[in-house]
């Protein structure tokens, strides 16, 4: 398949509207007031995840601008070399580095070759579209003090979900880091198992 390794791209259309942060978690309020300066960013990213039996590892270099456009790069895990373009709308491009690249391809936004094993597309995980998720999935929204991550302080918002079976997970946590106040992690759990893990590193703001 081609693009399997780079579907958790993690992006949505800088448009969005977004409800209003539920009382009781500041940290959302402080990404949602972050994200609002945010014109442009670019950051590695590190996703495991896990169903059923299949076990899937991921590393891709990343970068996104408002209002949808989206670059991806794998550099680690299945599909190492493949390049991924979103512009909004529907469909994404992709292609393979070297002589190959010349030859692009369209897909589905849910074709099962440009999405995770987990079943993530790449309209559903930048961070607007990770605030927009813990704003607007049902559940229950708590916060606490988070891990320590990339060697910095992070506040923890935990969604207990309301419909699992839909959601695909029985609870998430979204590590906020104290410091930027954007995503530094993102983990999803089946009862106490993760089986979902995405890291942020060197996230770069730019204009």
């Amino acid at each position: 398949m081609l693009a399997v390794a780079c579907a958790t791209l993690l992006i949505v259309g800088g448009g969005t509207a977004f409800s209003a942060v539920p009382s009781g978690t500041p940290a959302l309020t402080a990404l949602s007031a972050a994200l609002a300066n945010v014109t442009a960013y670019s950051a590695t990213i590190t996703i495991f995840e896990v169903s059923g039996a299949k076990v899937q590892n991921m590393v891709f270099k990343y970068t996104f601008r408002r209002p949808s456009t989206v670059t991806t790069d794998v550099i680690g895990g299945p599909n190492n070399g493949v390049s991924m373009l979103w512009t909004g709308g529907t469909t994404l491009s992709a292609h393979r580095g070297g002589l190959a690249g010349v030859i692009k391809k369209t897909f589905s936004l849910h074709d099962p070759q440009v999405m995770t094993i987990r079943g993530s597309s790449v309209d559903e995980l930048s961070f607007p579209a990770i605030l927009a998720h813990a704003q607007q999935t049902p559940g229950k929204l708590s916060q606490g003090p988070g891990m320590i991550v990339n060697d910095v302080a992070t506040d923890a918002v935990t969604l207990t979900t309301a419909n699992p079976t839909a959601n695909g997970y029985t609870s998430e946590i979204l590590e906020i880091s104290r410091i930027t106040h954007l995503p530094s992690r993102v983990l999803g759990y089946q009862g106490t198992k993760v089986v979902r893990r995405i890291d942020f590193v060197d996230v770069a703001l730019s204009n």
